[in-house]
């Protein structure tokens, strides 16, 4: 899952706290709960570090909501693709999540707190043609031939010049098949890099009815099983603004916003294949 996360200034609080995903101050109920419904399973959380906090200020909420234990710790960072344990051992072990910072990162102050662009790489966000949906390298730290990557897939359009998402083309973007849907855009970046993205991003997973999941269940060469009904999908008019803000540093997951942050409870990032260790499956 991915979050934004942003400073908002308070009578009762001059240097304001953090709020990840809308209305979870300091984001503790945002980690309990989602590690709650998890139950068992590993969860990948890319935090989008919009305000650049200092990563010893998420150490504190990650403490006050009793998450900080369950979080994975590198040894050392970067970790090569290959390097990174199993699924199953991270929960035998008990640490079963696992936070990359956008920037700002440091484990030398807080070691669980893993840097993103220099353990994996992206493609192109905020794209509006879905002919550009392709597996170019569009941002890392470090060397893409052994990182981790995370594929961007989520059509824009242009409202009064910024992008926003799209929408009503939300069911195709996020169709197992076709011209310009997520499974298409797998298949290209497998053929390109020989071998299946680690991270899938897209907008409103609620879209395409479960179509998502047969992606990354397709990858992982697993049957897609749901057994719970799908979300289903919030009317909207207008559309919401992008699910990857921006860090002031220029380093963030994607461009400002400029309407409501409703919609990034509705973002989703899907781990698929050897997302750790050898024929990992989330």
């Amino acid at each position: 899952m991915m979050a934004e996360v942003w400073k908002t200034i308070s009578r009762r609080s001059k240097n304001g706290w953090m709020q990840i995903l809308m209305k979870a101050r300091s984001g503790s109920i945002l980690a309990f709960l989602i590690l709650t419904q998890c139950g068992i399973k590993v969860l990948s959380l890319l935090i989008v570090n919009i305000d650049n906090v200092p990563p010893a200020q998420y150490d504190t909420v990650f403490k006050a909501a009793s998450v900080d234990t369950l979080s994975f710790a590198p040894e050392s960072s970067p970790l090569q693709a290959s390097s990174w344990p199993t699924l199953g051992s991270m929960i035998d072990s008990g640490k079963r999540l696992v936070t990359f910072l956008d920037n700002q990162a440091d484990i030398t102050v807080v070691p669980y707190l893993i840097d993103e662009f220099t353990n994996i790489w992206e493609t192109a966000f905020n794209v509006l043609d879905p002919a550009q949906f392709d597996c170019s390298v569009n941002r890392t730290k470090g060397d893409t031939a052994t990182q981790m990557y995370l594929i961007n897939h989520f059509l824009d359009r242009l409202v009064f010049g910024q992008p926003v998402p799209d929408v009503a083309k939300a069911n195709v973007t996020n169709a197992a098949s076709g011209a310009g849907s997520l499974g298409a855009h797998v298949e290209t970046c497998v053929a390109v890099n020989t071998r299946a993205p680690n991270f899938l991003l897209m907008d409103f997973y609620e879209y395409g009815s479960g179509s998502v999941f047969q992606v990354a269940a397709d990858i992982n060469k697993v049957t897609y099983a749901p057994t719970s009904p799908i979300a289903t999908p919030l009317s909207t008019s207008t559309g919401a603004a992008s699910p990857t803000g921006s860090s002031k540093d220029g380093s963030g997951n994607g461009a400002l916003s400029i309407s409501s942050r409703q919609h990034l409870l509705q973002s989703l990032v899907v781990v698929a294949s050897i997302a750790f260790g050898a024929s990992a499956v989330i």
